[in-house]
């Protein structure tokens, strides 16, 4: 594999990595760089060529630090595979601060359409996509009502909660904007998927990008934790405006349903709160 990178390159060592639950990931020194490699068998043959387009689409902003992407199986190819510059070093009291300046300057580069020209993946699960006007149309046909498909088909939401849950994908646009500026964002922003760098500099990592409404990494960065008030301040003082935190929630409920799609019932409580918070 590593030949096709360069054909000088030569494996010294091989160590695996954990702390991701989809694929089988590996850092790899040679005698030249230190690559991470990501492996996973049972995804489609895009999966990581998404991944690596993704990442291309952060680092064209010029605006935040991704790992260089390497090298990615053809579509042609049995095994699947990305494989990227190894990033590694300690997040230092101003790294968050910096994460959350270098995001702002990235929600400042916007497309004419909101959505994205083609499908990509966030965690194991496929997003078709297209360009749209309105955002909210966007979000409800391409994002939302996708994942409460899945959760009826799974049994997790029945008759009468499907039926409130689509209720509320009516009345998306009381609450979200339709046309909020189409921001590039990183799409999946939870604490996991943001690593420093050897000087301290935070990185990108595992993007699902879409164009569309800033608001929507705000608020996945604080449905699970892990982003200090650094990093909102920093963020706020950047962009020059306040966060709407008012309608995160229902930016949260695509990850919920996706958590919900992905590991169980005890995601369903909470997507059922959200649902009662704007419906009444």
């Amino acid at each position: 594999m590593i030949e096709k990178i360069d054909p000088e390159l030569l494996i010294n060592r091989i160590s695996p990595q954990h702390g991701g639950d989809i694929n089988d990931a590996f850092f790899v020194e040679t005698n030249k760089e230190p690559l991470f490699i990501k492996t996973n068998s049972g995804v489609p043959k895009d999966f990581f060529e998404k991944e690596a387009m993704g990442l291309e689409e952060l680092r064209s902003s010029g605006a935040v630090n991704v790992p260089n992407v390497l090298l990615y199986n053809q579509e042609t190819e049995n095994e699947q595979y990305l494989v990227l510059s190894y990033v590694s070093g300690n997040k230092e009291p101003a790294t968050e601060a910096k994460l959350g300046q270098q995001l702002a300057r990235m929600h400042q580069v916007t497309k004419s359409f909101y959505g994205l020209p083609y499908s990509n993946y966030l965690g194991t699960f496929q997003q078709e996509s297209g360009e749209y006007e309105k955002w909210v149309d966007f979000y409800r046909e391409k994002r939302l009502l996708p994942q409460i498909e899945i959760a009826v088909k799974k049994g997790y939401l029945k008759a009468a909660q499907k039926e409130r849950h689509l209720q509320l994908l009516t009345r998306l646009e009381e609450w979200i904007p339709a046309d909020p500026g189409a921001s590039v964002l990183h799409g999946d922003l939870w604490g996991g998927n943001w690593i420093a760098g050897n000087k301290g500099e935070p990185y990108l990592i595992d993007p699902a990008v879409i164009y569309g409404d800033r608001e929507m990494d705000l608020a996945m960065t604080a449905l699970f934790g892990g982003f200090g008030s650094s990093f909102y301040k920093a963020y706020e003082a950047e962009s020059n405006s306040k966060l709407n935190q008012e309608i995160w929630p229902l930016y949260q409920l695509l990850y919920l349903y996706m958590h919900l799609n992905s590991f169980g019932v005890s995601y369903l409580g909470a997507t059922e709160r959200i649902v009662q918070r704007f419906l009444g």
